[in-house]
């Protein structure tokens, strides 16, 4: 779960928005009103839609998965939850129609001050929350990494192990086929990082490599300070994070 940068919306459509959250407020009935008002928000939903396409790190993906396509606006706090974040711009994600209708649904725990236990795209890192095993599998490092692994089934959606184990391998083969060229990391390899079949992979190496935790993962001494030294090249690729 790459962090996203959120733009800023055109005018008419924040107007919008703002006149859509009005009336749900001003409503005797906030749920009833936010959800009749989302279903025939069709015009509205499909403008934030192509906002959305726009900041996802890999065209089109899921915000959530990564692995597959964005088809869904998603709530990341439910209507049911908070009625009045229905037309929040803050409040919506892309994502696949697993993620969103089989996986996330309605859940939205919280801890005991009322602070959401699910990663937000738009405000979180998961390489903060959680780290990529070689084996393809999220192992938590906090409450918060534990609680999104699980709602979301990222572990338990075999295709998405699987993918995130091979592109794990893509990265460290394309690092390796570098090191040994005695060349430094280029936009070329980037470019073919960037489009593994989960760029999260790549997402999760780099911060791996920052945080010192290759050396953990079986990578070899050697490439493991290779990949240091490519640092700076990585940070261009990954402007959100706090590499």
């Amino acid at each position: 779960m790459i962090p996203i940068v959120r733009q800023p919306l055109p005018g008419q459509i924040s107007a919008r928005l703002a006149d859509k959250t009005a009336a749900i407020v001003a409503s005797a009935t906030p749920q009833k009103t936010a959800r009749a008002s989302w279903n025939n928000a069709g015009g509205t939903r499909r403008q934030l839609k192509v906002r959305l396409l726009n900041m996802c790190a890999r065209p089109s993906f899921c915000m959530y998965c990564y692995e597959s396509r964005g088809t869904d606006v998603d709530h990341f706090e439910p209507i049911s939850s908070d009625p009045v974040r229905t037309f929040d711009w803050n409040n919506h994600i892309l994502a696949c129609g697993y993620c969103n209708q089989q996986a996330k649904r309605e859940l939205f725990p919280v801890d005991a001050s009322g602070n959401p236990l699910l990663l937000d795209p738009g405000v979180d890192d998961s390489a903060d929350h959680m780290t990529l095993s070689t084996t393809g599998e999220f192992i938590d490092l906090t409450s918060r990494g534990a609680e999104t692994i699980t709602a979301l089934g990222l572990n338990s959606r075999s295709e998405l192990v699987e993918a995130r184990y091979r592109s794990w391998r893509g990265v460290i083969r394309v690092f390796s086929q570098a090191a040994q060229s005695r060349r430094s990391i280029n936009v070329d390899d980037m470019e073919d990082l960037r489009f593994q079949p989960v760029v999260d992979a790549f997402h999760h190496f780099a911060h791996d490599v920052s945080a010192g935790r290759l050396a953990r993962k079986a990578v070899a001494p050697e490439l493991a300070d290779f990949a240091v030294h490519s640092l700076p090249i990585l940070r261009t690729v990954f402007v959100s994070c706090r590499l």
